[in-house]
């Protein structure tokens, strides 16, 4: 399965399809938040697995136990490929969620690569994660070395904070491509430098030969 995951951060059915369309000779995963699903729901999904595509939800469920593993029973009737939760949710609420027979794969999410964070609590988080069942965690390209070595190399780290060069935006701890992939990052979630690209498919295209040498 290919390394990079395009972030459908969009309200508009019809661009998500031709994004999807558009760049799936490239890219194996969309991943589906809140901003599309709120607006597309089911459709968009159904389009995305109609392509022959995963799909990775993230929505990051953050609610009492019982509430998220429903929410993961839910997620799995959908057919996703993968889920977000929230780390500080606790142990009890990741237990729960892992607890599902035959689900999709689950993400913790551990600091947002818009705030600054220590790599301690990182760690922390993800080893939290591990220890509950879930599958891998969520986190920016500068703490993926220091979580493969806690939580071994078999624990997913999908890395968004993905950019192309140095720019200023909300995004605080950020890689590029390359780099990200070469410190073990297992998937990269990459939005805007694809989505606001004049040309969107050759940009896809560049970051996969990138990653590819890798």
């Amino acid at each position: 399965m290919k390394k990079m995951i395009l972030a459908l951060d969009i309200c508009d059915f019809q661009k998500a399809e031709n994004f999807v369309k558009e760049t799936s000779p490239y890219i194996d995963i969309y991943k589906v938040g809140p901003v599309l699903f709120l607006h597309a729901g089911r459709e968009v999904i159904k389009m995305i697995k109609d392509f022959g595509k995963e799909v990775f939800l993230d929505l990051k469920f953050h609610d009492i136990p019982a509430t998220v593993k429903r929410s993961v029973e839910s997620a799995k009737e959908l057919g996703v490929f993968s889920l977000t939760v929230h780390s500080v949710g606790g142990a009890e609420m990741l237990k729960a969620a892992s607890s599902v027979e035959n689900r999709p794969k689950i993400w913790a999410v551990t600091v947002l690569t818009s705030q600054i964070a220590m790599p301690e609590e990182v760690v922390k988080r993800a080893k939290l994660a591990k220890i509950c069942g879930i599958d891998g965690i969520i986190s920016s390209p500068l703490e993926i070395s220091l979580i493969k070595k806690s939580c071994g190399k078999k624990f997913n780290v999908v890395t968004p904070g993905i950019r192309l060069t140095k720019i200023n935006d909300d995004q605080k701890r950020v890689a590029t491509p390359e780099i990200a992939i070469k410190e073990g990052a297992d998937f990269i979630v990459i939005g805007r430098p694809i989505l606001e690209a004049k040309n969107p498919i050759e940009v896809a295209k560049n970051i996969y030969e990138r990653i590819l040498i890798q």
